[in-house]
């Protein structure tokens, strides 16, 4: 007996799934700012269970917005069965009739090339494959698979880094450099398996999530369990977490612009003037964009209180060291920051 097809619109859900997608749409437009489902978008398409319940609702609701939708799908070449995988993504887009871009890898040649671990060079070539179907789609925007599950394993990474906040609430929804975006964030996994499996939608399982060897695996299948343990209603926390941390982003983020916009510089002076009058937490967040202003390299919050600790005490003279070869000087004008040249 044949399997039924799957439904291209939302006329051809059941209604409880109709109401589902359109809960993304509104998701997308509220929380993301963003409406791209009348344009052309580009789905991560691994064809594991998250991104197969995003091909579908992206298929749905681009069909009943206008937009066009693909789908692109990167072998890592990291697993004997990755190019069955492959074939087995190709199939699933050519029943719902969308164009699918399918590129092999070696990710561990790569990861051994960039003195990097086997997660990391991963997502670089996703990244940079994804970037290079987007721009011959012609699409807009990505549309990555994540989560609810996967931002709560997120904000645990981020808790054991030692991130700073907003950046402990996790990973954000939209990247508007990167052209991502993340519509299923909000989304238990549960209810991505229970969407797929009512329209009875096959995916494929990566057995490369089960390793132990990294370290997301083991938050999703040894600490996260436990949590949920302790708190059955931890996911909703989490979205709490992730709602709240989004909305001082964007206060934080209106006050640096309105005293420091964006630039690109060798050197920059914070003067006191405007640090003597910026209350503490806004005085970080300028060093911080002061810092990243210079180029590439991750300040840490505990050296960015020990320079705030030395201006105001007026300790002149006074140097940090910072990622990226960067450095801050507390001076009588104000807190220099520079970056050094690497030559000699």
């Amino acid at each position: 007996m044949m399997a039924a097809p799957l439904p291209r619109t939302l006329q051809e859900m059941p209604p409880r799934w109709a109401h589902f997608c359109l809960g993304i749409e509104r998701f997308t437009a509220t929380d993301l700012g963003v409406s791209p489902w009348a344009s052309g978008v580009l789905v991560a398409f691994s064809g594991g269970l998250d991104s197969t319940a995003l091909l579908l609702v992206a298929v749905c609701l681009t069909a009943r917005n206008g937009g066009s939708v693909r789908a692109a799908h990167l072998d890592h070449g990291l697993r004997p069965e990755s190019g069955e995988d492959a074939s087995a993504a190709l199939d699933f887009c050519a029943a719902l009739g969308v164009p699918c871009s399918v590129q092999r890898m070696d990710v561990a040649a790569l990861a051994d090339k960039m003195g990097t671990g086997l997660e990391d060079a991963g997502r670089e070539a996703r990244l940079e494959f994804l970037e290079q179907a987007r721009v011959e789609a012609g699409a807009d925007w990505i549309l990555l698979g994540h989560h609810l599950d996967d931002l709560a394993e997120d904000v645990l990474l981020r808790l054991v880094r030692g991130t700073g906040w907003p950046g402990l609430s996790g990973m954000p929804g939209r990247d508007d450099g990167r052209r991502l975006l993340r519509p299923l964030l909000l989304t238990p996994k549960s209810t991505l398996r229970d969407f797929l499996t009512d329209l009875s939608a096959s995916w494929r399982e990566d057995s490369s999530n089960q390793e132990p060897l990294f370290r997301r695996n083991r938050m999703r299948h040894s600490v996260l369990p436990l949590l949920l343990e302790e708190n059955p209603s931890f996911l909703d926390s989490v979205a709490r977490l992730w709602r709240v941390g989004r909305q001082d982003e964007a206060f934080w983020e209106g006050q640096v612009r309105a005293v420091l916009p964006d630039v690109r510089e060798a050197a920059l002076l914070l003067p006191d003037a405007i640090l003597e009058t910026a209350p503490s937490a806004l005085r970080s967040r300028l060093c911080k964009r002061a810092l990243d202003s210079l180029g590439p390299g991750q300040a840490l919050a505990e050296s960015l209180f020990q320079l705030d600790d030395a201006w105001r005490e007026n300790r002149l003279g006074s140097v940090f060291q910072f990622p990226g070869n960067k450095q801050a000087q507390v001076t009588r004008e104000g807190i220099f920051f520079l970056r050094k040249s690497l030559e000699k």
